[in-house]
């Protein structure tokens, strides 16, 4: 969807989403069902074949029912690609990451806390809900391409809290500060993908973009350093 707005190919961005959300639970079921068989608990090069491959023959797969992709074929098979990859590698990071805090666990007997990882799917509800907010959206199909914007916008901001706030948890606001001034100027660039529904917004989309993203940084940093603190003190 993402790539159809690149494109300036918004009126298609509504079935290209069902086609990538057919796309995307076929890949991981596929994926969890041979995890083992394929190698991806074992090796990266594994999850990152592996990934691509399942991601391109997924676009290769939808292109025989719509004729969406023929503009630009290696265009969209380079987001299949691509978007195959980062799949493959987030199922093997989870899976390894989360076997080590079991080990971890088991050799310290104590309880089985997974910490952070049991909170991954909120960074894209902070995303989706400040990109709705900011946007409000006043149609469906421009509603779902914000919430969609907005959730992959909440999982950068929570790579940056993951990396950044956390660090300086207990000492300082500031990271918390240039969290928000990064998230401001990613929003206002992504604000550039609904250029073409500015006549349907109250205000420049580069605005509504930068609010969006100020918005969506500032409530996964406050999480982010809210679950740092805890661990910390947990630690102590």
């Amino acid at each position: 969807m993402i790539f159809a707005l690149i494109l300036s190919e918004s009126r298609s961005a509504g079935q290209l989403f069902v086609l990538a959300t057919i796309a995307a639970v076929a890949q991981v079921v596929f994926l969890r069902l041979l995890f083992f068989a394929l190698g991806l608990d074992r090796s990266i090069p594994a999850a990152v074949i592996c990934g691509g491959f399942t991601g391109l023959a997924a676009v290769l797969a939808e292109r025989q029912f719509t004729k969406l992709f023929e503009l630009h074929p290696l265009v969209w098979m380079f987001n299949g690609i691509y978007i195959g990859v980062a799949v493959g590698l987030f199922l093997r990071y989870f899976y390894r990451d989360d076997r080590r805090i079991e080990t971890e666990a088991t050799s310290a007997h104590r309880a089985v806390d997974y910490g952070r990882d049991a909170h991954w799917l909120e960074p894209f509800v902070f995303g989706a809900v400040a990109y709705l907010l900011a946007f409000f959206p006043h149609s469906f199909w421009l509603a779902v391409i914000v919430l969609v914007i907005g959730a992959m916008s909440g999982v950068v901001a929570a790579g940056v809290s993951h990396f950044f706030i956390f660090a300086a948890a207990r000492t300082s606001f500031l990271p918390v500060l240039l969290s928000i001034t990064v998230g401001i100027i990613q929003g206002a660039l992504s604000g550039l993908l609904f250029r073409a529904f500015a006549s349907e917004l109250l205000f420049s989309p580069l605005i509504h973009g930068a609010i969006a993203g100020g918005l969506t940084y500032l409530l996964t940093a406050l999480r982010g350093r809210s679950l740092a603190t805890s661990e910390l003190a947990a630690s102590a």
